[in-house]
């Protein structure tokens, strides 16, 4: 008998930049169906935004608390709203709001009759350089975050500069870490750009933010490109996430940003790759530096060693040990297994006894 090979079918993202809300209603076509999955906040802030989408005929559905709806009771009373207003296989479904959302849509989009095309349009600077690239989707399922969840690519994405200007600075922030760690994944050239453009940044300058989100989203796009599936490359976008991961795991009773613990956690992987005699001092510094030309307020966040630590042991991307993505050099990422719990443990607690919050 012989093997009958099914052949997935490549789908291509259109990546759209725009420095206005208005431009994106002007893309959305008159001729389809939309159901929008929209983050509630989100939507009361932009009110001409939402009048657009109610002229252009979309169904709107609203998520108040959207990372805590982020469950099975929301997805099901979504699916049940999509059914209820008619939508089939060749209308659209969009998601409007922060990562959650994107997470959200993707995943009922996904599994919508098995499969309904949609759109992204992501809303926080997390969701537009991360959360929204890279077909990733999933709800929570208890406490465990993304437990359910497939690899499904939207049609589209919508950046717009615009949705940013409603962010607070630690919101802003919380999104700026994965930039930060896309450069320091890539190259000291695109690292370099950030403290040269710091001010600018800061000052959410439409202009000047497209051009670094577009860079960034870039990044991600070409890692994903070649391992859509997280078999290789992509896990070096894991660069400082496993010990935020631990970080979020240890303040799970006051949840912290999660670009903040990401921020944290590469610091921590920096200094481990310098100690451990992979890091340069010199890029070591310049790292260091350019993350100091931002103002992030880590005074809340609590870093147990232990509770960090038995978290980290537990992370889903482990083997029989440890696996942290550490640099070589800025630009050259590597996974480390970690042979020797004790030695990691006793860097965590030197780490924290030396960090200024």
């Amino acid at each position: 008998m012989k093997d009958l090979i099914f052949k997935a079918e490549e789908i291509s993202v259109k990546l759209s930049y725009f420095n206005k809300a208005s431009k994106v209603i002007d893309s959305l076509s008159d001729n389809v169906k939309y159901c929008v999955i929209a983050d509630a906040k989100v939507l009361d802030m932009h009110q001409d935004f939402k009048n657009g989408l109610l002229k252009k005929g979309c169904f709107i559905f609203e998520v108040e608390e959207a990372e805590k709806q982020k469950n099975l009771e929301t997805y099901s009373e979504a699916i049940a709203f999509m059914q209820k207003n008619g939508m089939n296989r060749q209308d659209c479904l969009i998601g409007f709001g922060g990562g959650a959302i994107t997470d959200l849509t993707g995943f009922i989009a996904s599994s919508y009759m098995r499969g309904i095309k949609y759109l992204q349009i992501p809303t926080s600077l997390l969701a537009q350089v991360d959360a929204s690239i890279g077909g990733k989707t999933g709800i929570n399922f208890g406490q465990i975050k993304n437990f359910v969840g497939s690899f499904y690519n939207p049609v589209q994405v919508f950046i717009c500069a615009d949705f940013l200007q409603s962010l607070n600075e630690q919101e802003f922030l919380n999104g700026f870490s994965e930039v930060i760690k896309h450069s320091l994944i890539t190259s000291k050239e695109s690292l370099e750009k950030i403290k040269k453009t710091s001010q600018e940044i800061l000052a959410k300058d439409s202009d000047t933010l497209l051009k670094c989100i577009e860079e960034s989203v870039q990044i991600k796009a070409q890692i994903v490109a070649s391992d859509f599936k997280e078999k290789g490359a992509r896990k070096y976008l894991n660069f400082g996430h496993t010990f935020a991961h631990g970080i979020e795991s240890a303040n799970y009773k006051s949840p912290i940003f999660h670009g903040h613990a990401v921020i944290i956690g590469m610091l921590m992987a920096l200094k481990y790759s310098k100690e451990l005699g992979f890091l340069q001092k010199s890029s070591y510094e310049l790292a260091k530096e350019v993350i100091s030309h931002f103002n992030y307020n880590f005074t809340n966040i609590d870093l147990d060693a232990e509770l960090i630590f038995e978290a980290m042991k537990s992370d889903k991307k482990n083997t029989k040990t440890i696996n942290l993505v550490l640099l070589r050099e800025i630009g050259e990422p590597f996974i480390y297994e970690e042979q020797s719990s004790e030695t990691l443990k006793h860097y965590i607690k030197e780490f924290i006894n030396d960090f200024k919050k």
